[in-house]
């Protein structure tokens, strides 16, 4: 198996050489074949330059630079995009995922999967980020029928093959542009499989996941896609 594995980096200037790092040490393990892509969403941080500094010394590591901000959705769009191999993985730039359980996702896939998706047992945040996410499954579940326990997850296996025609809607800036490809991809047929992973707090900085902001977005892109991507059928 040959993998593409990318993260959106943006105030992670504490974790983008150990995550790189430790992504490409455990990959080479488990895969035939891999490459490492961070996105630098035009972060006001040293992310970006220290990314540029891992791509010089291995050439596994790539980088992604925005010119401007452009939010999480499209920073894992870029990293689709960028990606050159069959499969694709991605996680956050926090490192609240483990990458060390990669190979758990990899023999998934090798069982059969088209789109391993990882759900936390438990949330590191509290019950507060908890209960939010909740809400938030159960209205994307609701809406879309993904039967997906934790559709915002960020630990992700994927064909590329699964993702052929997807295009995502350009004014998807969080996270819900994951529904957007996780639905077209059970439209058209991928096996999709959920496994659960561990989830701890972030070390350096804040989330920008469930801000006010960003909640309110969330919550008008699910019901903007739920009646144009479902009902008026404007989803592959």
């Amino acid at each position: 198996m040959r993998v593409s594995f990318f993260f959106p980096a943006y105030n992670d200037e504490n974790t983008v050489a150990p995550l790189a790092n430790l992504a490409d040490e455990v990959l080479s393990e488990c895969c035939d074949a891999h490459e490492i892509i961070v996105v630098d969403d035009a972060s006001p941080d040293r992310s970006g330059e220290i990314a540029d500094e891992l791509a010089k010394e291995n050439d596994r590591i790539r980088v992604v630079h925005h010119p401007e901000n452009r939010g999480y959705g499209q920073a894992v769009w870029s990293g689709i995009q960028a990606a050159r191999y069959e499969w694709v993985a991605f996680t956050d730039g926090d490192m609240q995922y483990d990458v060390r359980e990669l190979p758990r996702l990899v023999e998934a896939a090798h069982s059969g999967a088209d789109v391993v998706v990882g759900y936390k047992t438990e949330r590191a945040e509290g019950w507060r980020r908890d209960l939010t996410s909740k809400v938030y499954n159960t209205a994307v579940d609701a809406c879309f029928g993904l039967g997906l326990r934790d559709v915002d997850c960020a630990f992700k296996l994927i064909r590329l093959e699964a993702l052929e025609g997807f295009t995502p809607s350009t004014h998807y800036t969080e996270a819900f542009i994951l529904v957007e490809a996780l639905y077209g991809a059970k439209r058209r047929g991928a096996r999709i499989v959920q496994l659960p992973v561990s989830h701890r707090e972030r070390e350096f900085g804040d989330s920008q996941c469930f801000t006010w902001r960003t909640t309110y977005r969330l919550a008008w892109n699910t019901a903007r896609g739920f009646f144009v991507g479902r009902l008026l059928g404007g989803w592959s």
